[in-house]
């Protein structure tokens, strides 16, 4: 009889402390959720906030000066200018280098190809027809890229001018 008074102590005991371990992870889990939350906020203002950068270089001034606007303009046009090409250089390094291995493997299989089993026959086509795929994307992506570079570089031309901080210099 002893023990069975023990057996249900111990499991009340577990059970206590299973409770109270769930408490502090469904604690901690919000705390995270919070802290998340409270990054993606600040992420979406930086985001929201494209003069930001530009106007801590010119040491966040109150007023700008005409001066001031056409260079905070300009930087700010000539930083999106170089992130899309630098992204199109990125784009069209990784379209190269895809169709330079694809055709290193064609030439290896074309002399190979007779003392290739059928199994290595099939991984050359499964090689090949996986690089032809992301030789697609790729192209599609540049093409892509291409086409929504100016409309993002006028978008933001105009977000410049009818931003309230540039309006005044920007009629």
């Amino acid at each position: 009889m002893l023990e069975l008074k023990k057996r249900p102590q111990v499991t009340l005991t577990f059970l206590y402390m299973t409770q109270r371990g769930m408490k502090r992870q469904k604690k901690h889990r919000k705390e995270l959720e919070r802290l998340q939350m409270e990054e993606k906020m600040r992420q979406q203002d930086m985001e929201l906030d494209y003069l930001a950068p530009f106007l801590a270089q010119l040491g966040d001034p109150e007023k700008l000066t005409q001066k001031q606007a056409f260079k905070l303009k300009e930087d700010c046009l000539q930083d999106l200018k170089t992130r899309l090409i630098d992204k199109a250089n990125l784009i069209q390094a990784r379209f190269e280098k895809e169709t330079g291995e694809l055709e290193q493997k064609q030439n290896w299989y074309q002399k190979n190809k007779n003392d290739m089993g059928p199994d290595d026959v099939q991984q050359y086509v499964n090689y090949c027809k996986e690089a032809t795929f992301k030789i697609t994307i790729l192209d599609q992506r540049l093409l892509r890229h291409k086409e929504q570079a100016p409309t993002k570089y006028m978008e933001l031309d105009q977000k410049l001018r009818s931003d309230k901080r540039l309006e005044e210099f920007f009629p």
